[in-house]
């Protein structure tokens, strides 16, 4: 669950609660309000039909009844009974009288002064009337049939409240947090696109100042503080390289014309031998390390621009055979898209020239007999540069592992070398938004599959 979804969660539910809470506060005051008003009702009934026995003398039974019948004020289902002081009765409203207390319940009457009890149906009164003539007991019920239809209407219109206001606030509150928290998500989005060559994007700024826009601050701040260290450790390997460089280079000629001396010890010929050997892997390092430095500084600065693969391609292989004149190269072109022969792609060609070199140069290296296929095949939406070699294959299930900073493969044993060439490679053509794949074809075949997305 991602912030916006609890914010939401949290806020809705707490308001749900609420709501619900308020809303059956009022429900219940006003079924107390109704019940108190209707008891009221009753009350005031039992003391005029009481006061009516006390102080009309020639009131009696037919009389009562009808008054009873005229009220202007009778209630529902009414029923009302009166017991003098001996709890005898004297009056019923109805021929068909269905309160009937006990003696305890009338007991309780005269000591509380009133007493109320609910049925399912009606509300029953009963009231102790104390006058200097004489006592009564009177029962009178009734059904509140207006008040109850208020308290129903009430209820069913909080709960349609309720079911209403909770759903907008669900939707509204889902709604107002997603665009509040846009700003995140688009810096979600930002920061996965932040890579070691993009360490110049930064989050916009706001124009509200809120936490959000703090965040922001501070994030650039960070990434400033990464750039520049990032920038003076790619300014330090750059100049670091270029000035071990020089020595590495004469140590490695005087080493050269010491070993043209015919007088030299033996002995000392083959640690002079020695020395030559790691002297020139030690120059493969400095220049990968060079090579790495013109990539990170390259592609910070440089934009691309149209480039034809197959003459990268021949320039490549024209500097291996400068250092290497056995290089041999079998170059073809196939077209399997729907276009004319175009294979012309957007790129950097210091770049792209550096990585065609080095995988030019490792199937070389690493052939039983020093002849590099590269096939250019042009899909429709595509282009591949296979490169194909046969000699040992490294032994390894996962050979993307081979384009791993440093790592060799079991196939490069009688080979020199740093093992930062194909991670080069890969770091160059990622930038080009390229793919880069090695291909085991049988037990001594070796095949890199470079991908061009058009």
């Amino acid at each position: 669950m991602n912030l916006k979804q609890r914010f939401s969660l949290i806020f809705s539910s707490l308001f749900s609660v609420i709501l619900a809470a308020v809303m059956l506060i009022v429900y219940f005051l006003f079924a107390d309000f109704r019940q108190e008003e209707f008891f009221d009702r009753l009350a005031e009934k039992a003391e005029t039909t009481a006061r009516l026995f006390v102080d009309v003398k020639e009131i009696d039974y037919n009389l009562q009844k009808t008054i009873d019948r005229n009220s202007i004020r009778k209630l529902y289902n009414e029923q009302t009974a009166v017991f003098d002081e001996h709890k005898k009765l004297l009056y019923s409203s109805s021929d068909d009288f269905k309160l009937k207390w006990t003696s305890a319940e009338l007991d309780e009457v005269k000591r509380e002064g009133r007493v109320y009890q609910r049925n399912k149906q009606n509300e029953i009164l009963g009231l102790y009337y104390n006058s200097e003539k004489k006592d009564y007991y009177v029962l009178i019920s009734g059904t509140d049939t207006y008040g109850n239809r208020k308290l129903n209407y009430l209820k069913y219109l909080l709960i349609g409240a309720f079911v209403t206001g909770t759903t907008l606030v669900w939707l509204l509150s889902f709604s107002v947090s997603k665009k509040s928290l846009e700003p995140l998500d688009a810096f979600r989005k930002q920061i996965q696109e932040i890579a070691d060559n993009e360490l110049t994007i930064r989050l916009p700024k706001a124009k509200r100042e809120d936490e959000i826009n703090a965040l922001a601050n501070s994030f650039n701040q960070m990434m400033d503080r990464i750039d520049n260290a990032y920038s003076r450790q790619r300014e330090f390997t750059s100049q670091a390289s270029h000035e071990l460089r020089t020595p590495v280079a004469r140590i490695a000629a005087q080493v050269e014309n010491m070993l043209q001396d015919d007088d030299l010890d033996q002995a000392i010929r083959i640690h002079l031998v020695s020395v030559a050997e790691d002297a020139f892997h030690l120059s493969e390092v400095i220049s990968a390390l060079i090579s790495f430095a013109e990539v990170n500084n390259r592609r910070n600065a440089v934009q691309f621009k149209p480039a034809r693969l197959d003459e990268l391609i021949f320039a490549a292989a024209a500097e291996n055979s400068a250092s290497n004149p056995s290089f041999r190269l079998k170059f073809e072109i196939e077209n399997t898209s729907s276009n004319e022969t175009d294979i012309e792609i957007q790129a950097d060609e210091v770049l792209l020239k550096i990585a065609l070199l080095n995988l030019l140069k490792n199937a070389f290296l690493y052939s039983d007999n020093q002849l590099v296929e590269c096939c250019i095949k042009q899909k429709n939406h595509s282009i591949n540069v296979i490169i194909t070699n046969t000699g040992p294959v490294p032994q390894v299930k996962d050979t993307s592992i081979l384009f791993s900073t440093f790592y060799r493969g079991s196939n490069t044993n009688r080979q020199s070398g740093s093992g930062i060439g194909l991670s080069i490679v890969k770091r160059i053509l990622e930038y080009h938004q390229a793919t880069v794949f090695y291909h085991i074809i049988d037990s001594n075949t070796n095949q890199v599959i470079v991908t061009f997305l058009l």
